[in-house]
Protein backbone atom coordinates (compact mmCIF):
# COMPACT_ATOMS: atom_id res chain seq x y z
CA UNK A 1 0.00 0.00 0.00
CA UNK A 2 1.66 3.05 -1.12
CA UNK A 3 0.56 6.59 0.94
CA UNK A 4 1.53 9.99 0.49
CA UNK A 5 0.84 12.92 2.79
CA UNK A 6 1.24 16.07 2.23
CA UNK A 7 2.26 17.91 5.21
CA UNK A 8 1.41 21.49 4.22
CA UNK A 9 -2.09 20.64 2.43
CA UNK A 10 -5.74 22.07 3.41
CA UNK A 11 -6.85 18.45 3.60
CA UNK A 12 -6.51 16.73 7.36
CA UNK A 13 -3.79 13.88 7.05
CA UNK A 14 -6.34 11.55 8.02
CA UNK A 15 -8.81 12.47 5.24
CA UNK A 16 -5.36 12.47 3.23
CA UNK A 17 -4.90 8.67 4.53
CA UNK A 18 -8.57 7.80 4.04
CA UNK A 19 -9.01 8.94 0.19
CA UNK A 20 -5.90 7.18 -0.87
CA UNK A 21 -6.77 4.12 0.75
CA UNK A 22 -10.62 4.10 -0.59
CA UNK A 23 -8.93 4.82 -4.14
CA UNK A 24 -6.93 1.08 -3.93
CA UNK A 25 -9.76 0.03 -2.76
CA UNK A 26 -12.10 0.81 -5.58
CA UNK A 27 -9.31 0.98 -8.56
CA UNK A 28 -8.46 -2.53 -7.53
CA UNK A 29 -4.86 -1.97 -6.14
CA UNK A 30 -6.07 -3.28 -3.07
CA UNK A 31 -7.87 -6.48 -2.96
CA UNK A 32 -10.29 -8.45 -0.67
CA UNK A 33 -9.09 -10.19 2.69
CA UNK A 34 -6.02 -8.01 1.83
CA UNK A 35 -4.28 -7.03 5.48
CA UNK A 36 -3.61 -3.27 5.87
CA UNK A 37 -0.27 -2.35 7.43
CA UNK A 38 -1.00 -1.51 11.08
CA UNK A 39 -1.12 1.64 12.53
CA UNK A 40 2.16 2.00 13.87
CA UNK A 41 3.56 0.56 11.40
CA UNK A 42 2.20 3.67 9.03
CA UNK A 43 2.58 6.11 11.45
CA UNK A 44 6.54 5.29 11.61
CA UNK A 45 6.66 4.87 7.47
CA UNK A 46 4.96 8.57 7.56
CA UNK A 47 6.43 9.99 10.19
CA UNK A 48 3.43 11.00 11.79
CA UNK A 49 1.58 10.58 14.72
CA UNK A 50 -0.57 7.23 15.06
CA UNK A 51 -4.12 9.50 15.54
CA UNK A 52 -4.58 10.19 12.38
CA UNK A 53 -3.98 7.03 10.87
CA UNK A 54 -5.96 5.47 13.83
CA UNK A 55 -9.09 8.15 12.68
CA UNK A 56 -8.31 6.97 9.46
CA UNK A 57 -9.02 3.21 9.80
CA UNK A 58 -12.05 4.25 11.95
CA UNK A 59 -13.25 5.86 9.02
CA UNK A 60 -13.05 3.38 6.53
CA UNK A 61 -14.22 0.80 8.94
CA UNK A 62 -17.40 2.38 9.67
CA UNK A 63 -17.73 3.44 5.80
CA UNK A 64 -17.33 -0.48 5.36
CA UNK A 65 -14.11 -0.93 3.95
CA UNK A 66 -12.21 -2.35 5.82
CA UNK A 67 -12.66 -4.56 8.53
CA UNK A 68 -10.68 -5.55 11.97
CA UNK A 69 -10.11 -9.16 13.43
CA UNK A 70 -9.11 -8.44 16.47
CA UNK A 71 -4.76 -9.44 17.35
CA UNK A 72 -4.64 -10.08 13.41
CA UNK A 73 -5.21 -6.57 11.82
CA UNK A 74 -7.16 -4.44 9.56
CA UNK A 75 -8.54 -6.23 6.20
CA UNK A 76 -9.92 -5.12 2.75
CA UNK A 77 -13.74 -5.87 3.11
CA UNK A 78 -15.45 -7.12 -0.15
CA UNK A 79 -16.94 -4.49 -2.20
CA UNK A 80 -20.45 -5.78 -3.25
CA UNK A 81 -21.56 -2.64 -4.76
CA UNK A 82 -18.42 -1.52 -5.92
CA UNK A 83 -20.15 1.06 -9.10
CA UNK A 84 -22.19 2.21 -6.35
CA UNK A 85 -19.43 3.32 -4.40
CA UNK A 86 -17.33 4.52 -7.03
CA UNK A 87 -21.06 6.83 -8.77
CA UNK A 88 -21.75 7.93 -5.22
CA UNK A 89 -17.76 9.11 -4.39
CA UNK A 90 -17.87 11.15 -8.10
CA UNK A 91 -21.31 12.51 -7.64
CA UNK A 92 -20.25 14.36 -4.26
CA UNK A 93 -17.09 15.67 -6.26
CA UNK A 94 -19.62 16.75 -9.11
CA UNK A 95 -21.90 18.67 -5.62
CA UNK A 96 -19.05 20.21 -4.52
CA UNK A 97 -17.59 21.46 -7.83
CA UNK A 98 -20.86 22.86 -9.06
CA UNK A 99 -20.81 24.72 -5.48
CA UNK A 100 -17.65 25.89 -6.21
CA UNK A 101 -18.50 27.01 -9.85
CA UNK A 102 -21.71 28.81 -8.24
CA UNK A 103 -20.12 30.64 -5.77
CA UNK A 104 -17.60 31.89 -8.22
CA UNK A 105 -19.71 33.33 -10.71
CA UNK A 106 -19.29 30.37 -13.30
CA UNK A 107 -22.55 29.23 -15.79
CA UNK A 108 -23.52 25.79 -16.40
CA UNK A 109 -22.28 25.94 -19.85
CA UNK A 110 -18.74 27.35 -18.77
CA UNK A 111 -18.44 24.67 -16.19
CA UNK A 112 -19.43 21.62 -18.82
CA UNK A 113 -16.95 22.99 -21.41
CA UNK A 114 -14.54 22.93 -18.95
CA UNK A 115 -15.03 19.60 -17.71
CA UNK A 116 -14.73 18.66 -21.01
CA UNK A 117 -11.76 20.38 -21.63
CA UNK A 118 -9.93 18.89 -19.20
CA UNK A 119 -11.52 15.19 -18.92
Amino acid sequence: MKLIIQQRSEVTIYEQLYSQIVNQILNGTLTADECLPSIRVVSRELQISVIPVKTAYEMLERDGYIYTMQGKGCFVKQQNRLDEKKLKIAQNKITELIEVAKNLGITCDELIELLKENY
